[in-house]
């Protein structure tokens, strides 16, 4: 009978041990790689870091290759990074308001003012990427105050979390993991290897990170505003263009940098992502690398809903729609 009893036992043990060890995280697809939706990458994927640490840990101790965890993986470090950030992730939809998503929009932000100031000489596009937001953030905010626009409104603001999920993770692999969590995130198919040498020089950190930002996360998202038909994308992101520069000490606005026949409009469309990168690389991002330590200090330290509320005061990105006049919005 005590026999009986402890094979009985044993089994039962197994059968826990089994099915807490038998959740499948493997081959996932990135359901929601490009931070449109509520939550992270994949729906099925937990939201409690000791889960995701206990399989990740699983699956390396049975030396299973990274790039079939990449979505578990690159969920773990984008829940980090959130936590650092006091990110609710999984209520994190940006289909919802602009102004629902305000304290998230901020709080990202005010996230990457804090990794700069507390890693000043390694985490050098945090400072980056603070400087230019207000504009951006002034966007989300003022799209989302007309319900033709929203549709734009709610595009930025899945551009925001799509960076933050990229390179948020990232830093948040650097910071909590070293170089061989941003290696193994390189392993997995999460980044390039030109993103991950680009570490090993925080000064050309900023232009490459800047460029994989750019030219690679959001990228088809900017294009696929551009091409909106209605209201016509290419009227709305030209105002974007107009009325939201990058705020960085020194830099040109895209008029300065390359106006239209000489005169007060700029010449490119800053959804164009040639255009787009010609200017920051060539203009935006070096007037950053001139900026002094503390000169990124002050600025980053002012309260940012003061910088975005700069870039909305005299509302003229609105004032640039000319089909706003028609639609009985004031």
């Amino acid at each position: 009978m005590r026999v009986l009893m402890v094979v009985a036992a044993l089994v039962l043990g197994s059968m826990g041990a089994t099915k807490a060890d038998t959740v499948d995280y493997l081959d996932l697809p990135l359901v929601n790689g490009n931070g449109e939706q509520r939550g992270g990458v994949h729906p099925d994927l937990p939201s409690d870091r000791a889960a995701l640490e206990h399989a990740l840990t699983g699956y390396r101790a049975k030396g299973i290759a990274p790039a079939r965890f990449k979505a578990l993986l690159w969920h773990y470090w984008i829940v980090r990074a959130a936590e650092d950030a006091g990110v609710n992730l999984s209520a994190w939809d940006p289909q919802n308001s602009a102004a629902s998503n305000r304290a998230v929009i901020f709080a990202v932000y005010d996230f990457y003012a804090r990794l700069y100031l507390t890693h000043p000489d390694t985490l050098r596009w945090m400072g980056f990427a603070n400087i230019g937001a207000p504009a951006f953030a002034a966007g989300m905010l003022d799209l989302g105050t007309v319900p033709e626009l929203r549709w734009f409104s709610s595009m930025l603001m899945s551009m925001q979390k799509h960076i933050f999920m990229d390179l948020g993770a990232m830093h948040a692999a650097y910071l909590h993991g070293g170089i061989k969590a941003v290696e193994e995130l390189r392993d997995a198919g999460v980044i390039d290897p030109d993103t991950t040498a680009a570490w090993a020089d925080p000064a050309q950190a900023v232009l490459e990170f800047s460029s994989r930002e750019q030219n690679l996360v959001i990228a088809d998202q900017f294009d696929r505003m551009r091409s909106r038909f209605l209201p016509p994308g290419e009227m709305v992101t030209y105002a974007i263009t107009v009325a939201g520069p990058m705020p960085v000490p020194g830099g040109k606005t895209p008029a300065q940098y390359r106006p239209l026949f000489g005169g007060p409009l700029p010449a490119f469309n800053y959804a164009d992502r040639v255009a787009r990168w010609d200017f920051l690389s060539n203009d935006t991002v070096p007037a950053y690398e001139r900026l002094s330590k503390e000169a990124v200090h002050r600025i980053v330290q002012r309260p940012f809903a003061d910088r975005v509320a700069e870039y909305r005061a005299t509302g003229r990105l609105l004032d640039l729609l000319p089909f706003r006049s028609n639609s009985g919005v004031r």
